[in-house]
């Protein structure tokens, strides 16, 4: 992974909050910059019932620019405390529009921003903005949910969920270089998948299907760390990479149960996953995995 530049896209939120503190340890281990940004989105109410002058609207907006302007100027001042370059912009557009269009003008390489999903509505859609974006974006998209960590000195446990049918391997490959960089070990997971009629399946049919995909993912990992260590010397050649396959009849609930139980608090995924899903689309697992993961998610587009 190549990153120079990271967008930090605040909104204000406890959610925003948390990204920036893994916006400043990404930026502080890759040596990088940091452009913080707050989409100023201005709505003018459709109905005539409650009549709201445009001047009040525009008063309103400009008050919450000001805001954010003297937030970003102290956290600035504390980026620059511990050493890191740091610009921010203020725009007016549609929310996911203009993180995009940063991204794009900015050169950015990396993307950090809360995710939401606490309300029933919010939960359906992880937060539509975050979801958007996620779609949209050409760069990997770090996706932070809650408060979070109050401090990040380290990652150590690196989660990969995979197919076994897909040969992708920009996630498996990046979770090593982040490895590298943490000193961090990675694990490469597949979630056997059980349908709703899997009460008709022998048990030792299951068994054999799933030490056939142990044996798939074994040869993935094998695959990714050589192409790994070929190219250059590496400083870390202890990286520990494992391989677990387990079921569930959700992998999206089964990822973050394992999550859970094994203290993993980094996961990195491609944006697509089974049944040839070759974007996040809302109600497939791979939403899942970013909507309910316990720890933040790095997404990449393959």
């Amino acid at each position: 992974m190549n990153i120079k530049k990271i967008l930090w896209a605040s909104d204000g939120s406890k959610e925003s909050d948390s990204a920036l503190r893994y916006a400043t340890f990404l930026a502080e281990k890759f040596e990088a910059e940091i452009l913080s940004i707050f989409v100023s989105e201005i709505h003018f109410p459709i109905t005539s019932l409650f009549p709201i002058p445009e001047d009040a609207i525009m008063d309103i907006v400009e008050k919450t620019e000001k805001r954010f302007e003297n937030r970003f100027i102290r956290v600035s001042k504390r980026l620059k405390e511990k050493g890191i370059n740091s610009t921010f912009k203020i725009v007016r557009d549609g929310a996911v529009e203009g993180i995009i269009k940063a991204v794009r003008s900015n050169g950015c390489d990396l993307i950090v921003m809360g995710k939401h999903g606490q309300g029933f509505v919010e939960r359906a859609v992880i937060g539509s903005n975050t979801a958007k974006v996620l779609r949209k974006s050409p760069v990997p998209v770090l996706s932070v949910k809650g408060k979070g960590r109050k401090s990040i000195s380290k990652i150590e446990n690196i989660l990969v969920p995979v197919d076994v049918s897909d040969d992708t391997e920009s996630a498996i490959l990046s979770s090593l270089e982040l490895a590298e960089i943490f000193n961090a070990s990675v694990t490469l997971l597949y979630v056997f998948w059980l349908d709703e009629n899997v009460y008709d399946i022998p048990p030792s049919l299951v068994k054999k299907l799933m030490e056939k995909s142990h044996k798939k993912l074994d040869r993935m990992a094998n695959t990714a760390k050589k192409k790994f260590f070929k190219p250059k010397k590496r400083t870390n050649l202890n990286i520990s990479i494992s391989t677990e396959v387990i079921h569930g009849v959700s992998p999206g609930l089964a990822i973050r149960y394992y999550a859970n139980r094994n203290k993993i608090d980094f996961i990195m995924m491609n944006t697509h996953g089974r049944k040839g899903i070759k974007r996040i689309v809302l109600g497939s697992e791979a939403e899942k995995v970013i909507r309910e993961a316990p720890c933040p998610v790095l997404v990449f587009r393959p």
